[in-house]
């Protein structure tokens, strides 16, 4: 999906962390760090929807559960929306059931990660979605 070579140069890969609560937000660019990320962020999923659809992001990184518009709402409606609908999809949620990650698969995310997310396994999803080099932290 990232395809962002101009030149000889790689442009930056846009991602948009979707989450009601800042210090998340702010703790997952922290964990990406080190790729030269271009991050945007929003507080929940209609203003998500919003933004990707403004800014068309490399990769969507959402919470499941926040207000107006869930995490499982917005992914289903970039899946349906024909200028994001191959925009690679990454849950993070509380909710440890089989259902919801059942959910997550019929929505269409691309990975579904649990909290607290584990910074290895968040790291390795992104730079295989992204296609991103091996970074030392």
């Amino acid at each position: 999906m990232n395809s962002n070579v101009t030149g000889g140069a790689r442009k930056a890969a846009k991602v948009l962390i979707v989450e009601d609560t800042k210090t998340i937000t702010n703790l997952l660019q922290v964990y990406l760090m080190g790729w030269g990320l271009d991050f945007m962020d929003a507080p929940n999923g209609a203003v998500g929807l919003k933004r990707a659809r403004e800014q068309k992001p490399d990769l969507i990184i959402s919470d499941v559960q926040m207000p107006e518009m869930d995490g499982f709402a917005l992914c289903a409606a970039i899946r349906g929306d024909p200028k994001l609908h191959d925009t690679p999809f990454m849950l993070l949620t509380s909710l440890k059931d089989d259902a919801s990650r059942q959910k997550g698969k019929l929505v269409g995310a691309s990975a579904f990660l649990n909290k607290p997310v584990s910074v290895d396994d968040l790291r390795s999803k992104v730079r295989d979605i992204l296609k991103l080099p091996a970074t030392k932290y």
